[in-house]
């Protein structure tokens, strides 16, 4: 039974899905803003009628832009029992995640190929995927030599091959390491490491030795056989030319050719492909059996590095969703400072951008300034535990309200204790009103024994508190608060660290500063 929509005719100009099994190909457009599920069930968007595919498998919706992060569309597992691969990678029950062009989703029997919008098809020869063989052969496994018993000068360029791939980074190290084993040992006048594109029809040249793209980038091998090796290691003898594949054959000039899947557990990455045109020039060649299994050993290192190298890439995808998460979450309790306290809005982003131009000033490592970023943009969360009565009181504050909001650097600290990324940040949001010399709160903490973070976030909020208005003064000039700062070195302020922001050019400060009106009295 074939799925219930989609058309394999006419380019696509959105985003869509190809889908391949071993008994077709479908094309599914993706239409923005529109969710299409998955599933076995007949009312789904995508109807994939095989038993391993749940009734609702899976998802994929999209994203609107946000936040300065543009549209995208995301994959979810609804829960499948059999699982959902994302470029070899069995995503969690429930768990999301973008989706780029060329990515690969495993739906058993499926194989579903992510195209981005304007991504057409190549129309070089040999497009056609067409079926049916005569004199042209699949190799039985039991016929194809085992590395063991390849001629010692194939072990060494093995072994070799086998090291760089290791060490690839890339799915084009991994494919140069491939190819130059494979022109050096086999005889082959055209080598290459082939790629699967989005359609099903495209074929990306990820290395290759001799003939293999025209002089117009155009991939000159026939797909035909691309198709065939699918579903293992296909041989083209001279001569044998199935009728359906016989017009790409001949106008190629192609007289042998092996084609080896490359192939990770489940997981297709593309073709091994080697072949001989009339006319060109041939060393010669190792026997035929001998070079597939060869390229088969090949085509395994292949797949076990590209796998690798996806499962890698797939990890970044991961934690740069989390890391949007968590960013997302931190910028939410920011704003929710903000609501609770409008004429101090923009404080905790100021404060960061202080604390970093300080960071700097003192030579301080990436990371540690990393850390002086967020916990400039934290440092008061605590604030959503006080009264907005306290917060916007226009005048004066009496004791008991100041012992109130002495409380919001604790209060900070127990909202964000349980959230690992912020635990190296904690001392900071406690101590970012410890003075030098003890009299601080809310510890009493004093020299070194405030944190670097306090005493570094303690000047770049004194700094914005003091050129920025309120209700019960105007806001002070630059040259004003730095010389507030520089007679407080020692007492309110590190006198190391406030050296080092004194030493920040005005013109770094300037920009950053409040330019809000007072707030009404």
């Amino acid at each position: 039974m074939m799925p219930s929509m989609g058309s394999t005719s006419g380019l696509t100009s959105g985003w869509r899905l190809h889908a391949v099994s071993a008994e077709s190909e479908r094309v599914f457009p993706l239409k923005e803003p529109h969710a299409v599920t998955i599933g076995r069930d007949p009312d789904r968007d995508i109807s994939l009628p095989q038993a391993k595919v749940s009734r609702l498998h899976a998802e994929v919706r999209w994203a609107a832009a946000a936040g300065g992060e543009p549209g995208h569309w995301r994959l979810r597992d609804c829960g499948s029992t059999w699982g959902t691969l994302l470029n070899g990678v069995r995503l969690a029950a429930q768990q999301e995640v973008r989706l780029a062009h060329g990515d690969v989703i495993e739906i058993k029997p499926w194989v579903l190929t992510v195209a981005a919008p304007h991504m057409s098809q190549h129309s070089d020869v040999g497009q056609t995927l067409m079926a049916g063989d005569d004199r042209d052969d699949f190799v039985p496994l039991g016929e194809v030599q085992h590395p063991s018993a390849l001629a010692q000068s194939m072990l060494v360029r093995l072994l070799a091959a086998s090291e760089a791939m290791a060490v690839a980074v890339d799915e084009q190290a991994t494919a140069r390491a491939a190819v130059e084993a494979l022109a050096s040992a086999t005889g082959y006048s055209n080598v290459a490491l082939l790629k699967a594109g989005a359609d099903p029809s495209e074929v990306e040249v990820l290395a290759q030795a001799g003939a293999i793209s025209g002089s117009d980038g155009a991939v000159q091998v026939s797909r035909s056989l691309l198709r065939r090796a699918r579903q293992g290691i296909h041989v083209h003898r001279s001569g044998g030319a199935a009728a359906s594949m016989a017009a790409s054959i001949e106008s190629l000039s192609i007289q042998d050719a092996i084609c080896v899947p490359v192939e990770a557990g489940p997981v297709f990455f593309g073709w091994i492909y080697l072949d001989h045109r009339r006319g060109a020039r041939r060393t010669k060649p190792a026997p035929e059996a001998e070079v597939a299994g060869f390229a088969a050993a090949i085509a395994r290192l292949a797949g076990l590095s590209l796998s690798n190298i996806a499962r890698a890439r797939m990890q970044q995808r991961f934690d740069l969703e989390q890391q949007q998460m968590f960013g997302g979450t931190m910028r939410a309790l920011i704003s929710a400072i903000d609501a609770k306290d409008p004429y101090t809005r923009g404080h905790s982003d100021r404060v960061s951008a202080f604390g970093v131009l300080l960071a700097q000033a003192m030579k301080l490592d990436a990371g540690t300034i990393e850390q002086v970023r967020l916990c400039g943009l934290v440092h008061d969360i605590g604030k959503i535990g006080i009264p907005e009565e306290i917060l916007r009181k226009p005048s004066k504050l009496d004791d008991n309200e100041f012992a109130r909001i002495q409380r919001h650097p604790q209060i900070g600290a127990s909202i964000l204790q349980d959230i690992p990324q912020m635990r190296d940040l904690m001392c900071g949001v406690v101590e970012h009103h410890e003075r030098w010399d003890g009299r601080g709160y809310p510890n009493k903490l004093a020299g070194e024994g405030i944190s670097k973070l306090g005493r570094i976030l303690c000047i770049a909020d004194c700094f914005d508190a003091m050129t920025s208005a309120r209700f019960y003064r105007p806001a002070r000039e630059v040259g004003q608060v730095l010389a507030e700062i520089e007679r407080c070195l020692g007492t309110h302020f590190d006198p190391t660290f406030g050296r080092a922001f004194l030493s920040i050019p005005p013109g770094e400060l300037t920009p950053l500063i409040s330019t809000a009106p007072p707030p009404p009295s």
